[in-house]
């Protein structure tokens, strides 16, 4: 039963990574059929996970990571444009300091569910290709002020924790009990964690900026928000439940492609 269940999560996955490749291929053929503008971002992005209904997965910070893109702009009118874009984002967070542990981390024999405390950092890097569609509006004249809004969807390519420190182990938030005062653990390791995070995340997505003529082209500056809707936690009465969001800030350089 096991293997058959895994089978069928491997086929759900391999189907919905198809659906996804299909839309954005038509997406593809569509633009390539008429006048458009094409386009790389880069930038910096500073995601945060947000939500938690329990100890585990509240209490997160924003990283940063690295983002980028490629960006295509269909425009509809003098003033209104079709954006979308396939972006490499890093989501996830961090948390430092004393923190809630599951008891699978100490070398002590608990009741299951007991909840534990240590001093550490704690990264979790969660890597998405994401595909947000968005509709823009332009201002006129040669700076074009711009902002978008739209919704976004993510699949997930990698899931990691990254962990460092040695702390003791303490059986409250305040840290003021230890278990054993002559127990420090280490928590130096970095874990995939793929299988604790869903394959897809889902949200809605807004931007603004600047397009600036530079060489035949179009220089851009913008900040984007990504606020995402679905739960990203494959197991949330065990890890509680998690939403990322993140302000993505970048620049870029557009090529006007077509008749």
């Amino acid at each position: 039963m096991k293997v058959f269940s895994q089978a069928r999560s491997s086929f759900h996955s391999i189907k919905s990574l198809g659906v996804f490749i299909f839309l954005l291929l038509f997406l593809v053929n569509f633009i390539f059929a008429r006048e458009f503008w094409l386009g790389i971002q880069s930038g910096l992005s500073l995601p945060n996970l947000k939500g938690g209904n329990n100890p585990l997965s509240q209490g997160y910070s924003s990283r940063e990571a690295p983002f980028l893109g490629v960006v295509m702009d269909y425009p509809i009118s003098s003033l209104f444009s079709l954006r979308t874009e396939l972006c490499y984002s890093s989501q996830g967070g961090q948390r430092n300091g004393l923190q809630p542990i599951s008891t699978d981390q100490v070398p002590i024999q608990l009741p299951p569910g007991t909840l534990l405390y240590a001093n550490f950092n704690n990264e979790t890097i969660l890597d998405y290709l994401e595909l947000p569609v968005m509709l823009e509006l332009n201002t006129q004249g040669n700076l074009k002020f711009f902002v978008d809004a739209g919704a976004y969807a993510g699949y997930r390519v990698r899931a990691k924790t990254v962990t460092s420190g040695t702390s003791l182990i303490y059986l409250d938030p305040s840290g003021t009990t230890p278990i054993d005062p002559n127990l420090q653990v280490p928590f130096d390791a970095t874990i995939d964690v793929s299988q604790e995070i869903n394959r897809w995340n889902f949200g809605l997505c807004g931007a603004f900026g600047v397009k600036i003529p530079f060489a035949h082209g179009l220089a851009i500056a913008s900040a984007r928000f990504d606020y995402g809707l679905s739960n990203i936690q494959s197991h949330p009465d065990i890890t509680g439940k998690n939403k990322t969001g993140a302000l993505v800030l970048s620049l870029g350089y557009f090529r006007k492609i077509g008749r």
